[in-house]
């Protein structure tokens, strides 16, 4: 592979790597802004129950829990709720996910690496061998190449 195909390569690579992150953060970037509001709109409930239970005692009423403004301000408070722990499943899910698809890709990598031999079998010939062929001598006298012979039987 020339020089130019490797930098292509390692660009394309990482190109992709900061598409799939830049992604994964956008993502879960959104999820978290919703999950800021959310938190903002509990925070207003809360203000606003303690506004009408405050005013509700100064003004000397007893059934104050038992009003309606205060019953669905505890109702609304509990579906937001319920709302914020969804979107904190949604981003551990999501993260899950792209933890996922990394790991996944990351053993596609392995399994495509070239095996490397590291006890090799030395019988000349063989075809598990790492000396696949018997060596070529060139005898310096004539300049004849022979196959298989020694120096010894030449001489």
């Amino acid at each position: 592979m020339s020089l130019w195909e490797d930098v292509k390569s390692n660009l394309m690579e990482l190109y992709s790597v900061t598409s799939d992150k830049t992604s994964e953060l956008a993502r879960t970037g959104s999820r978290r802004w919703d999950k800021f509001g959310i938190s903002r709109d509990i925070e207003r409930q809360f203000s606003e129950l303690g506004n009408l239970v405050y005013t509700g005692l100064q003004d000397g009423e007893s059934d104050i829990l038992e009003q309606d403004a205060v019953k669905s301000l505890v109702v609304r408070i509990g579906e937001l709720e319920e709302e914020l722990r969804l979107k904190t499943e949604e981003i551990d899910n999501l993260k899950r996910d792209y933890k996922r698809k990394k790991d996944a890709a990351a053993t596609v990598e392995e399994t495509e690496m070239e095996s490397v031999i590291t006890d090799p079998i030395l019988d000349a010939g063989s075809p598990e061998s790492a000396i696949l062929v018997e060596p070529v001598e060139v005898i310096e006298d004539s300049g004849d190449v022979t196959e298989g012979d020694s120096p010894e039987k030449q001489g």
